[in-house]
């Protein structure tokens, strides 16, 4: 057994395998102290502190719980505090560490409660938050809390040995970010928006009209996996029980659920009305939604044919609310402008109360910027 690998399982004995989880705070603190001095520093040296008070201000204080200090009493390392039965998740929790790491100018921030969470707040951060480089269990023999003692025990830390070590912390942490942005873009109402186009191209012998019945059975859906939940310990009188399987059904209401709950421009796309016309109400509803922003006739009609990747030609978009509703351009926008519309649009498609009601929602709302 190295010399790393030990002091990390005593510091788990400390943290982990000799406490009674509910004990209280100051006496965990205590426990902390011995673990940080395990990594080198000493408190009778003043190299650990204690709740030190930073003024903020005239009347503000700041009273972090542990703080570790290098050369020069430079403040190296925050260390926040929480009894193992807190969860470490909570906004609040974090908030107060980020908050201690910037009026110290730590460079590192250490949450300490069930497991060891290492934040860093140095120059190369480019963010604006303290990134949290990683989560380790106080399990004994892991790679990565062997790593961690390696990384932050007194003499590699103030010999700055940690450089390699971040290089790599940073990378995999911007590659995440990355990974986690390029996702939300794939699973977008616009990539989805797309793929309609695509389809609709790859079919341009087919009218507008049919391409849209033809598509209106048909669900479009790029979603994220469900990630399997972590097993946990069972007993085997569970291992022999059979699994039940439970189907869940959308029900109606989910689907108003998530359409109220949805941006205004998907909004437009996917406007649940109970018509067998819904795809001329949608193209309707569209250039109304963009007249209300306060656009012009053909400037609504080119706006909400974006937002219909089926439909080819604007001039399709047009026509619904042309002669597919009013006698013309003209007449359309007189209704519009005298508020007669939603009346003309009830009369005409002899809409049901839930789809009038989607109209005059929309009429009635004031109008706002578009996204």
């Amino acid at each position: 057994m190295n010399e790393y690998s030990e002091k990390w399982d005593e510091i788990c004995f400390l943290l982990s395998e000799n406490i009674n989880h509910n004990l209280l705070e100051r006496d965990f603190e205590n426990q902390v102290v011995r673990a940080i001095e395990v990594l080198g520093w000493r408190e009778f040296k003043n190299e650990i502190e204690r709740q030190p008070t930073i003024q903020l201000g005239r009347e503000g204080t700041l009273r972090p719980d542990i703080v570790i200090y290098g050369n020069d009493r430079k403040s190296l390392i925050v260390v926040e505090v929480k009894r193992p039965v807190e969860n470490l998740k909570r906004d609040y929790v974090i908030g107060q560490l980020r908050s201690y790491m910037r009026q110290m100018k730590s460079d590192f921030g250490f949450l300490i409660g069930s497991d060891l969470r290492v934040f860093y707040d140095g120059s190369l951060n480019p963010h604006s938050d303290p990134i949290l480089l990683e989560k380790i269990d106080f399990q004994k023999k892991t790679e990565e809390g062997i790593k961690f003692v390696k990384i932050f025990n007194k003499t590699c830390l103030l010999e700055d040995r940690h450089a390699e070590y971040l290089k790599n912390k940073l990378h995999k942490f911007n590659k995440k970010r990355e990974v986690k942005s390029l996702v939300q873009q794939l699973i977008s109402f616009e990539t989805k928006q797309k793929i309609v186009g695509f389809l609709r191209n790859e079919f341009p012998d087919t009218d507008d009209e049919t391409f849209s019945e033809a598509r209106q059975p048909i669900k479009i859906e790029i979603s994220k996996k469900e990630q399997p939940e972590k097993q946990t310990g069972t007993t085997k009188k569970q291992e022999r029980l059979p699994r039940r399987k439970i189907v869940r059904h959308q029900s109606q209401k989910a689907i108003h659920q998530a359409f109220e709950g949805a941006s205004p421009l998907v909004k437009i796309a996917t406007v649940p009305f109970e018509s067998q016309l819904e795809t001329r109400l949608r193209h309707i509803y569209g250039v109304l939604y963009f007249m209300k922003q306060g656009l012009d006739y053909p400037s609504a009609t080119h706006q909400a044919h974006r937002l219909f990747p089926e439909v080819q030609d604007y001039a399709t978009i047009s026509d619904k609310c042309r002669r597919g509703f009013a006698d013309s351009v003209d007449e359309f926008i007189s209704w519009f402008s005298s508020d007669q519309i939603l009346n003309k649009l009830a009369e005409k498609f002899s809409l049901s109360d839930h789809d009038y009601h989607i109209f005059k929602e929309l009429l009635r709302q004031q109008p706002r910027e578009i996204t």
